[in-house]
């Protein structure tokens, strides 16, 4: 059920005749049981993570005057222990950054490559160590890229992003039911495994940890630390005091890597992939390896429909005939700096004519089965293991970033003298001769190169408006299916008009070209499966259950602020009001607090923490006094009564004060 209060009225049911209806000047948005979100015209700032505990991180160092590109970074440092099956600092992140004041946005591509000792053909004739063990880890790029990017646009000291983590490790992170249901469904892998056993083992119980337990992380705490005093030195330099530890381990499973593939590892600042939408807007996504040019070109086919419309079929259909004719060029690309096609296709992709041209191949009664007619060369897995952060800031500031281990678990190799655990991106690249699960051929654009990035479906985006504010800062975590997902909520949103709740909750259908079947969430509009069943589509409700895209969201909207994380996972919100001044005071005392003596109940989330005392007495002379001078109040014989039901964490929220904003986490969905 979505519920949604808007101009919220409150109100204290009595016997007194005189009962007011107070307004309460914030706007709250709330998926229950789906997806938690909130927005209110007096927020400034928003981060939405994946995991139950980051995104309130992320906040406090914003709180502290880091900068969005801050509190990224702290709150991925936090996703790394609290969904560690998912991302971590043995794996790698792309992201796309906004800058207000100067309008540039960038991308940085601190994706995983291939070791210097890595062949095209090491993986025939054995695709599971490409899965899982030593040989599947590629170089680890996560701290490299956080420090890159600190470097350019941190302001806070480095060590000041990687503190709260280091409590959290040593606290226990919270086992959140998603993660309760993951560490079951591998139990037996992790009681194979006797470094993850470690991990995720309860020893009291001999069994997984259930949801409400803390994992704690000493061994991980002791590399923060190192990482903390020696920022990425620790791992990608000759002196670093982390990097001969986890070279030894690394040894002991078999990988290739070497002491040199750290020291070489880079990020590179790109370009974003670009797209205007109904001359209004302007995306900007990760571009290749990455899929923002995937996604901007289904999103421009779709553009130059005028009469797209959320319960007409034909709309649908138009939908997923875009996603075909995107996954099929996808097939063609890979890493640019390695396939020299790949600029001809990323031409295609941008030009109008070309556009235009693909728009008039879908045809409106029907749909084919031909993997030539899309353009693919062939289809590919892609793994689960993913997670992503939106973050947007008071000064207009944005950050959109995915992180990502691959498979979930990734290598399943645990670093025993470090405590991380490792990725296993060399299977995202394609082998010689080796078919997928669906019998396609693989493609030359994406085959194994030493330093090569593989070819990666995530696709952090922003988008502004004509006057360059941020409207919208998305992403999504779940393999093939977050460049369609991501695709859906920005269509349902600035096409369909729908708000953020409606947008990220709604069932979706999602279409990779290979299988060639419609996939859809349980729930989809029957009607409109039906007609693409008539224009020839194969539908199949997703079986799908950890891998599914999970979206984390912020919208603007120029009076209203909404963030949301997806109800697919469990995960997080933190947002804080804006500065208001006086009159909002002023609001409290005439509305909330009527002289009819019956007190408005503030209908905001209970604190979850002891709250301060208030910095007066309430129910004294002084503070009436002081009420009324701030306000300018007319009448001089305002009361505050005792056993008053006024929360003094609601008082806070509306004077502006800015106490801690943690809210609780929604109950998941079964």
């Amino acid at each position: 059920m979505i519920k949604v209060v808007e101009q919220m009225e409150l109100v204290e049911k009595s016997s007194h005749t005189n009962c007011r209806w107070c307004l309460i000047l914030v706007v709250m948005c709330q998926c229950w049981h789906s997806t938690q979100a909130y927005a209110t015209n007096s927020a400034r700032a928003a981060v939405t993570s994946n995991a139950a505990e980051c995104a309130e991180i992320g906040m406090s160092v914003l709180d502290q005057g880091g900068s969005a590109a801050d509190v990224a970074i702290a709150t991925l440092f936090c996703e790394g222990i609290s969904i560690p099956q998912s991302m971590g600092i043995g794996g790698g992140f792309v992201l796309t950054i906004y800058s207000k004041a100067s309008g540039i946005v960038e991308s940085l591509d601190s994706r995983e490559v291939a070791p210097a000792a890595a062949t095209k053909n090491m993986f025939i004739g054995n695709g599971k160590a490409a899965i899982e063990g030593g040989l599947s880890i590629a170089v680890p790029s996560e701290v490299k890229g956080y420090w890159e990017l600190h470097q350019k646009y941190g302001k806070l000291p480095w060590k000041t992003l990687v503190e709260p983590t280091i409590k959290l490790c040593i606290k226990g992170s919270l086992v959140t039911e998603y993660l309760d249901k993951i560490l079951t469904s591998k139990k037996s892998v992790l009681f194979s495994n006797s470094e993850l056993s470690k991990i995720f083992i309860n020893p009291k119980t001999n069994d997984t940890w259930k949801a409400g337990d803390r994992i704690k992380r000493p061994v991980l705490a002791e590399s923060l630390k190192a990482i903390a005093v020696e920022g990425a030195d620790a791992l990608y330099s000759k002196n670093g005091s982390l990097l001969p530890k986890l070279m030894q381990d690394l040894k002991k499973v078999g990988s290739i890597l070497k002491e040199e593939d750290f020291y070489n590892y880079r990020p590179e600042w790109v370009k974003p992939a670009r797209a205007t939408l109904r001359n209004s807007f302007n995306l900007y996504s990760m571009p290749l390896p990455g899929s923002g040019p995937i996604l901007s070109y289904m999103l421009s086919i779709l553009d130059g429909y005028k009469d797209l419309s959320i319960n007409d079929p034909l709309t649908w259909h138009r939908i997923v005939e875009s996603f075909k004719h995107g996954y099929g060029l996808r097939t063609k690309v890979g890493d640019p700096r390695f396939v020299s096609s790949v600029n001809n296709v990323l031409q295609k992709m941008t030009n109008k004519n070309y556009i235009a041209y693909v728009r008039d191949m879908i045809v409106s009664n029907m749909t084919f089965d031909s993997y030539d007619y899309y353009g693919a060369d062939f289809a590919g897995l892609e793994g689960q293991g993913t997670a992503h952060i939106s973050v947007l800031t008071s000064n207009g500031d944005a950050v959109a970033v995915t992180s990502t281990i691959n498979y979930l678990f990734g290598s399943v190799i645990v670093s025993p003298s470090t405590g991380i655990i490792l990725n296993d991106e060399m299977d995202d690249f394609s082998t010689p001769g080796v078919v997928n699960a669906y019998g396609l051929s693989p493609s030359p654009a994406n085959f194994i190169v030493p330093q090569k990035r593989p070819l990666s479906s995530m696709s952090p985006t922003i988008i502004t408006d004509r006057g360059g504010d941020v409207r919208m800062v998305v992403g999504g975590a779940g393999g093939s299916r977050i460049t369609t997902a991501t695709a859906l909520i920005i269509i349902r949103h600035l096409y369909f008009k729908q708000s953020l709740c409606e947008a990220i909750n709604a069932p979706r259908i999602h279409h990779q070209l290979a299988p060639m079947q419609v996939e859809y969430e349980k729930g989809f509009d029957a009607n409109v499966l039906a007609q693409l069943a008539a224009r020839g589509h194969k539908v199949q409700e997703s079986k799908a259950d950890f891998g599914f895209a999970a979206l984390t969201a912020i919208v603007n909207n120029g009076n209203t602020l909404s963030a949301a994380f997806d109800r697919r996972r469990t995960g997080s919100v933190a947002m804080r009001p804006a500065k208001s001044g006086p009159i909002l005071l002023y609001l409290v005392v005439r509305l909330i607090v009527p002289k009819s003596g019956v007190w408005g109940t503030l209908l905001l989330p209970p604190p979850v923490s002891p709250l301060p005392p208030p910095p007066f007495p309430l129910g004294t002379l002084p503070a009436m006094l002081l009420i009324t001078s701030i306000v300018s109040v007319e009448e001089a014989a305002i009361g505050w009564p005792a056993g008053s039901r006024l929360q003094w964490l609601p008082v806070l929220r509306l004077l502006t004060v800015e106490p801690p904003y943690d809210d609780p986490m929604p109950p998941p969905v079964p």
